[in-house]
């Protein structure tokens, strides 16, 4: 093999050298912090449209901020800054004084999110500080119902509070759930309401079938997060560490199992993961129904 000349190994050197300024180790790269992240393709590809905010946006992944078009996601910018005014004027609390904090943490929700995204310092905390605020004031208004049902223009329109709700589940729509906690102690509002957490709960209370009131360690990690907690059963499991078995090619349909002689009966509980298979061959399961929201 013919060697180079010195200069293209000197040149090839120099431009590994700067592209490896910055960069770390995958181990020191923050990526067990990460728990916001994009649908992978083979999931999404079955229903692209399952995975996108129809309303509003949450966070930097689908953010419209600066937007002008006249759509609905710029009208619910402009709703988002009213929030924020109210949030504001609830707490007494300066801009200086929120946007020191979030500075402090930038590192950190930053850090959240998988996948890299083009905004500098002063856009990214500029969406986050406006999201959050107004996800707080919302909660609070909704927590506090009969306060505000006859003035809050969500709280107005069933219609609407149905659709922000929704997309407040969605897992690439989030805000790490320590921000909106941390925010919410910084200005003593627990002083007056529940914890944030109770009031979260008590926001997707229609999620929350087996009426969970409280959740062990670890909080959640954000919106999503806590719906699957919901979804747990609530009694303790303990399983054996899996072993290497054949790979299972297909599952009988449940038409099959009933035809094999399995019967299937609705069991009491309100965890969907809630299973068991008696020996007599009976198959308790929770009653699963099918609505627009599913």
């Amino acid at each position: 093999m013919e060697a180079k000349p010195d200069g293209c190994v000197s040149e090839l050197k120099n431009k590994l050298n700067e592209m490896l300024k910055g960069v770390v180790v995958p181990e020191l790269s923050g990526i067990h912090e990460q728990c916001i992240y994009k649908v992978p393709p083979s999931i999404r590809e079955a229903n692209p449209q399952a995975y996108i905010p129809k309303i509003i946006s949450i966070g930097p992944f689908h953010s419209t901020h600066g937007s002008t078009s006249d759509n609905i996601f710029h009208q619910m910018e402009q709703l988002k800054l009213k929030y924020l005014k109210g949030f504001l004027n609830r707490t007494n609390l300066s801009l200086d004084d929120l946007v020191f904090k979030f500075q402090e943490w930038e590192n950190r929700i930053r850090s959240c999110y998988a996948g890299l995204f083009s905004y500098n310092s002063n856009d990214f905390l500029k969406i986050i500080i406006i999201d959050a605020c107004f996800i707080i004031e919302l909660f609070l208004r909704n927590f506090k119902y009969i306060n505000w049902k006859e003035n809050d223009p969500i709280l107005l329109k069933p219609w609407l509070l149905y659709d922000i709700t929704r997309d407040l589940t969605l897992l690439e729509n989030q805000i790490p759930f320590f921000v909106l906690e941390d925010i919410y102690t910084l200005v003593s509002l627990n002083l007056e309401f529940p914890s944030f957490l109770a009031i979260t709960i008590c926001y997707f209370c229609r999620y929350n079938l087996q009426k969970i009131t409280s959740v062990v360690c670890p909080a959640p990690k954000h919106f999503t997060d806590l719906l699957r907690t919901f979804l747990l059963p609530q009694s303790s499991f303990h399983f054996e560490p899996a072993e290497i078995g054949d790979e299972i090619d297909s599952v009988y349909s449940v038409s099959q199992l009933s035809e094999a002689g399995l019967v299937f009966e609705v069991s009491e509980s309100k965890c969907l993961l809630e299973l068991n298979f008696d020996d007599k061959g009976v198959f308790k399961m929770p009653c699963f129904h099918v609505h627009d929201g599913t």
